[in-house]
């Protein structure tokens, strides 16, 4: 029998693409290519590096984060070394069944995201979130592999100012 753990992972965010709007449509793949191709069957994705400490890393494989196989390629290094992960999460899952239907292809959209507002407590969040913001991610790992990215907590906010010269959004 199969199981969903649920992990928590705090670090920086880096490139978050987190709302319907402004999900990971493929769109700087060059055209034709298997990866881009997944990206537009999935309908985009939700995407966002999450720079970690070693010692996140390590109590979040011990948590059941896959650090081996295809799901291990998530974890990667930057330029200088420091470990982070690529939570990501599809908008349509072409595998699941929807149960109205009965085709194939369910719609899971934008995970939830929320921030830690001046009282301490959790409220909606629809806004950019600049790189290096502390973030909480909530991670699923189904039966020991497949991950997604469920929600994302804002814990400290870094604003995010567009670069003129990136053409990417």
């Amino acid at each position: 029998m199969s199981k969903t753990k649920y992990v928590y992972l705090t670090g920086k965010a880096q490139y978050a693409r987190l709302r319907e709007d402004n999900r990971d449509m493929g769109a700087n793949l060059p055209e034709g290519s298997d990866q881009r191709n997944k990206i537009e069957a999935e309908d985009g994705h939700y995407i966002m590096n999450l720079l970690v400490t070693p010692e996140a890393k390590k109590q979040a494989i011990a948590d059941g984060v896959p650090n081996r196989g295809m799901m291990a390629q998530l974890w990667k290094e930057d330029a200088e070394g420091n470990p982070y992960y690529k939570c990501k999460r599809v908008h349509k899952n072409n595998k699941l069944k929807d149960r109205e239907t009965g085709e194939f292809g369910v719609i899971f959209g934008p995970p939830k995201v929320l921030i830690v507002n001046a009282e301490g407590k959790n409220e909606p969040f629809n806004d950019d979130i600049g790189n290096d913001s502390v973030t909480t991610v909530k991670l699923s790992v189904y039966d020991d592999k497949i991950v997604t990215m469920e929600a994302v907590r804002v814990d400290e906010l870094i604003e995010w100012v567009r670069d003129e010269d990136d053409n990417r959004f």
